[in-house]
């Protein structure tokens, strides 16, 4: 097979990360000649990478976030929000265990940054449906 036969194929069978990163990869390893497997290896890699990537993107874009908060952002000095309880739930335990998160505060406590911020941790290592909910 040549090599536009190859990316042609790749292209077919949705393989996007592979293609994208084919050149740069079979150019390094035909460079310090590495064997097939190791290549193989990397390809499958780059396309692994890629579908996550992705995955990641739409899932935050399904989201609909009104913009992207992150917990780094929003400052728990003067407020009476409990910063380690945030952080435990950003670590997405309670989905795991079936658990709801409601943030409740009076108006400009912080409850949407802090929901989205949550949401935006646990929405990498998590494909199961997330809703983020802040009551008034």
């Amino acid at each position: 097979m040549e090599r536009h036969e190859i990316l042609e194929a790749m292209e077919e069978l949705k393989l996007y990360g592979m293609r994208a990163s084919f050149d740069e990869i079979t150019g390094k390893g035909l460079a310090r000649r590495d064997e097939l497997y190791p290549l193989i290896a990397s390809l499958i890699r780059a396309e692994r990478t890629h579908r996550q990537a992705r995955s990641i993107s739409y899932r935050i874009a399904a989201a609909k976030f009104p913009v992207l908060k992150d917990l780094d952002q929003f400052v728990f000095a003067d407020t009476p929000v409990d910063g380690s309880q945030v952080r435990e739930l950003a670590t997405g335990a309670f989905l795991d265990a079936r658990r709801n998160g409601i943030f409740i505060g009076e108006t400009g406590t912080g409850k949407t940054h802090l929901c989205i911020g949550v949401a935006s941790a646990v929405i990498p290592g998590n494909s199961r449906g997330l809703a983020c909910t802040s009551m008034y």
